[in-house]
């Protein structure tokens, strides 16, 4: 099999992943206190610790990110 070619995505794209990154930063700041942090059972070296609001945030969190998350990628927001 050929290797495949890696091509840089378009501008547009690239402008929409960072405005992405920024919604997840900023929802982030705001619900971090809120999340619940159980390591227990996790692999030896993971990156929970860093990523536990991800895992298991609260729910009406969890639907703000999807809101914003569509709105910046140009989604409606309700869909």
């Amino acid at each position: 099999m050929a290797p495949v070619k890696a091509t840089r995505p378009s501008a547009e794209r690239i402008a929409l992943l960072a405005a992405l990154a920024d919604v997840h930063a900023e929802w982030e700041r705001e619900h971090l206190a809120e999340a619940e942090f159980h390591p227990e059972g996790r692999k030896a070296g993971s990156d929970y610790q860093q990523h536990y609001l991800d895992v298991n945030p609260p729910v009406e969190a969890e639907d703000e990110f999807h809101r914003r998350a569509r709105q910046a990628m140009g989604l409606s927001p309700d869909d």
